[in-house]
């Protein structure tokens, strides 16, 4: 019997690795999945007692998964076919379909550079064609998924056919940062699109700016955030909230009867970063505003990492939430891998909760104040003080809460984002 494990995320010191030798057969691969999830798994008290030989990978593990989890995932390093595919990265754009006088797409975000943007689409920007097939509410999630699965898409925005080619692009999360004054306060923005080691120490500096301008609140825009590294959540945290100290608790994790329960400090989910170097947290010092309040812009697609952040900031700091409420993603996953089996699995592993113990947010989390940034078209650039999000929070800070906000909410077809908040799995180490 082919057991585990060569894992990325934990380790289960104590299992005896049984490796068979010769091809691996359908049944050692399935029995290594349920072995893995055996252990693992969260829901792992619901699993089978056998394998079906008869089932392929990706069919055997789907008919094992556990009807609440919406999340684990299986794929194969060889075969570009399993990874999932992003509207953003494929194509350089986000966009949601709503109904504005009939169904109509409207971008959201252009990532700079991209031939989406070297094509003029900018946010704010509606199209009503796709691959040259008028959009309806019928059919906007098809349409959207043979675009997503082609070499190539067509848009026909403001009367003008874009075509764009599929890539592989890369992002840079930090779209925005500002400061501006509000009567004696400076206010900071920063507009923050993925969780992703890679740009911590761009996100340090960050920060250093918004320390140096003196800055004594903060707008955090959230709002397409699927999430990402816990490593650079708790640094996030840990230049915004006071009190926190490098043992101070960022989060729980709550797993079955073999996994436990595992309490993470700020020091213990910054060593270990997906990418780059541990972060010491004494060297965050100079850049730590330590706000008794911030202000955190979310959306639909608003997951994982970036609803943890939210969670895991109330315990220490005053947090206003203003938008519409998030995905809903309260858990997190490891990875495991054989040297042998083809296949990567990343199920999901815990719960998470804050350091006081709340959390279960599975149905997402509710904002303070509800807007819908479709409740005002067209849509202003990123950091405008007249987008209905920001103005919220601009009025709140200038004493004029009472201040009526949009609260329209309009009908929604499809959001691209929410695909990648759908898939995007964070890693507990």
């Amino acid at each position: 019997m082919a057991t585990l494990l060569a894992i990325a995320a934990c380790r289960k010191d104590d299992t005896t690795i049984v490796r068979p030798t010769g091809p691996v057969t359908q049944r050692e691969t399935n029995t290594w999945i349920l072995d893995s999830m055996r252990y693992f798994y969260l829901w792992n008290s619901t699993l089978p007692s056998s394998v079906d030989t008869t089932l392929s990978a990706t069919a055997y593990f789907a008919s094992i998964k556990n009807v609440e989890d919406r999340f684990s995932f299986l794929y194969k390093a060889s075969d570009p076919t399993t990874y999932p595919k992003y509207m953003l990265s494929q194509y350089g754009i986000l966009f949601s379909i709503v109904n504005q006088q009939g169904p109509k797409g409207v971008i959201q975000l252009v990532i700079p550079s991209s031939v989406a943007d070297l094509n003029g689409i900018k946010r704010g920007d509606y199209f009503t064609e796709i691959n040259g097939t008028s959009i309806t509410s019928n059919n906007a999630g098809a349409l959207t998924t043979a675009m997503l699965n082609g070499t190539s898409a067509t848009l026909n925005i403001n009367n003008k056919v874009i075509t764009l080619p599929a890539q592989s692009l890369g992002e840079n999360p930090i779209y925005k940062q500002d400061t501006f004054k509000i009567k004696d306060k400076v206010v900071a923005y920063l507009f923050y699109n993925y969780f992703n080691d890679t740009y911590n120490t761009a996100l340090q500096q960050v920060f250093q700016t918004f320390k140096t301008s003196g800055a004594t609140e903060l707008i955090l825009d959230l709002r397409y955030n699927p999430g990402g590294s816990v490593a650079a959540a708790a640094l996030l945290n840990a230049m915004i909230a006071p009190g926190i100290a490098e043992q101070s608790l960022f989060v729980k994790y709550a797993g079955n009867n073999h996994m436990g329960n595992r309490d993470i400090t700020y020091k213990s989910a910054l060593s270990v970063p997906e990418s780059g170097n541990p972060i010491s947290f004494s060297s965050l010092t100079d850049k730590r505003l330590s706000l008794s309040r911030i202000f955190i812009l979310s959306g639909e697609a608003t997951a994982s990492a970036a609803e943890l952040t939210i969670n895991s900031l109330k315990p220490y700091t005053q947090v206003i939430q203003i938008g519409e409420k998030t995905f809903g993603k309260d858990k997190g996953a490891v990875i495991i891998s054989d040297t042998r089996i083809p296949w990567t699995l990343m199920p999901i592993t815990y719960n998470l909760f804050n350091a006081q113990g709340k959390g279960g947010y599975t149905t997402g989390i509710t904002p303070d104040y509800t807007i819908d940034e479709m409740s005002t078209l067209p849509l202003t650039r990123i950091g405008d003080p007249n987008d209905p999000l920001i103005a919220k929070a601009i009025a709140i800070i200038s004493g004029n809460a009472r201040i009526n906000s949009h609260t329209t909410t309009v009908k929604h077809y499809y959001n691209s984002q929410v695909d990648k908040a759908q898939k995007e799995i964070m890693i507990c180490r």
